[in-house]
């Protein structure tokens, strides 16, 4: 995992560098300038093909431009094309040698790609020397000295780094898995979990915990932690491709409401509220953004606010099932069951397959004392669904609304037990038996 991170801390480096534009042989044309900010904007995307085409053809025009040569370099080692992208860092440096970027890149690639400790470092120190504000060539040394075993000097470069930006949580991470190593599991812990505060989903973080609260004899919040951070690096796992979506589409509202339909599934609701907003600013007709933001203000019991969300999706889209359900759901908690009646039934048209759906609809019927249409309902949602135990529950139910008690304990004695709900099913039991035993020593 710290391979990994690693990786994305240098390949985020070199995308977001920014060094003073050094000054061309000859001042690029308005039309050079284009070209490049078109490249620069093309890379930020992560289409890396693309940016390369717009940084060669700004080439053409300005070819004794070593920052055009450099952001060249770096879309090249983005696509694993090191022997090109060398050229092109090394072109820089010759067209300007106190360019200290192209040293950083370099250092960086002689390290990860071609292990080459000692002009790894040279490199870098010397980029430290033409810009020594320049973090991520101290951030980089640091971590070759990390990796190299020297963990007192990685220690001292990720203190300083950690002491000047209190923001910068790579070095923080690093620093805390340099103690742990050095077996300060105390310092080590603290330090992860500032990590852990400010960036509260890097599995990372909470492994480094996990294992200084085990070396120190925590046994039990030590296994939180490293189930804390296996979780973490699932969920990152499946959000992956949709952040990759979204920053090569960062327009596309649907690239928006898909991640934060995710987020909202892992529980991270303020990142899910910040991109379902965002796909209605870049399109205020998207219902699925509308929708979204209404299930989250469900959530947290906010159903007026959250029926005028599904009421405007609907407004743009009346098709979403989600939303007709949901609405449904609001309104039969607040007794408008002839309403609730209505959203159920659509929900159910526009999305036949979804069990839960027909055991709402179910639900309101039988509170209508329309027993043979709930009845229908649920059957059907059982019928889709056979796991969807709330809807044996609610069958259950209707039987026992007959008073078929017997057909009732025979349903709700086959649902698996477990959890809050086994109480009230072993109450409704009880109840049922009760109600049995009277009808069969009732007078005839």
């Amino acid at each position: 995992m710290r391979f990994v991170l690693l990786f994305l801390f240098i390949f985020a480096a070199c995308d977001r560098e920014t060094p003073d534009p050094p000054q061309a042989t000859s001042p690029p044309t308005s039309t050079a300038a284009q070209i490049f900010a078109t490249g620069r904007a093309l890379q930020a995307r992560g289409l890396f093909s693309q940016a390369e085409q717009a940084y060669r053809q700004v080439l053409q025009q300005a070819p004794d431009n070593p920052q055009y040569h450099y952001y060249l370099g770096v879309v090249l080692h983005a696509q694993s094309r090191f022997a090109e992208a060398q050229t092109q860092f090394e072109k820089a440096l010759e067209l300007k040698p106190d360019y200290a970027g192209p040293r950083i890149a370099l250092g960086k690639m002689f390290y990860d790609v071609h292990g080459k400790v000692e002009e790894a470092r040279q490199l870098l120190t010397e980029a430290l020397k033409l810009a020594p504000n320049a973090v991520e060539a101290s951030y980089i040394l640091g971590v070759i000295h990390q990796r190299e075993g020297q963990l007192q000097e990685a220690r001292e470069i990720f203190a300083a780094i950690a002491t000047a930006d209190s923001t910068h949580l790579q070095a923080r991470l690093q620093l805390g898995q340099v103690d742990l190593k050095l077996g300060n599991y105390q310092e080590a812990e603290r330090q992860l979990r500032q990590v852990a505060h400010l960036s509260p989903h890097e599995p990372t973080a909470f492994l480094g915990i996990g294992q200084a609260l085990l070396r120190m004899g925590r046994a039990a919040e030590g296994q939180r932690a490293l189930e804390r951070a296996r979780v973490l690096d699932e969920q990152n796992t499946q959000l992956k491709p949709h952040q990759d979506a979204l920053r090569q589409h960062p327009n596309q509202p649907q690239t928006h409401s898909n991640l934060a339909a995710l987020y909202s599934r892992f529980g991270r609701l303020k990142l899910a509220v910040e991109h379902y907003r965002q796909s209605i600013l870049i399109d205020s007709t998207y219902g699925l953004g509308y929708q979204g933001l209404g299930t989250l203000l469900q959530r947290r019991g906010k159903d007026d606010l959250a029926a005028h969300y599904y009421l405007e999706a609907l407004s743009h889209d009346s098709t979403l099932a989600e939303s007709h359900n949901n609405l449904g759901l609001i309104l039969h908690k607040q007794g408008q069951l002839e309403k609730a009646l209505k959203q159920y039934e659509r929900a159910v048209r526009f999305s036949p397959s979804t069990g839960f759906y027909y055991s709402n609809l179910g639900n309101v019927f039988l509170e209508m004392d329309q027993l043979d249409q709930a009845q229908a309902a649920v059957e059907r949602a059982i019928e889709i669904d056979a796991k969807l135990y709330s809807a044996h529950i609610l069958l259950g139910d209707i039987h026992a609304r007959r008073g078929e008690f017997a057909r009732a304990i025979a349903l709700w004695e086959n649902i698996p037990s477990g959890g809050a709900a086994s109480e009230s099913l072993k109450a409704k039991i009880a109840e049922a038996r009760r109600q049995l035993s009277a009808q069969e020593h009732a007078p005839r």
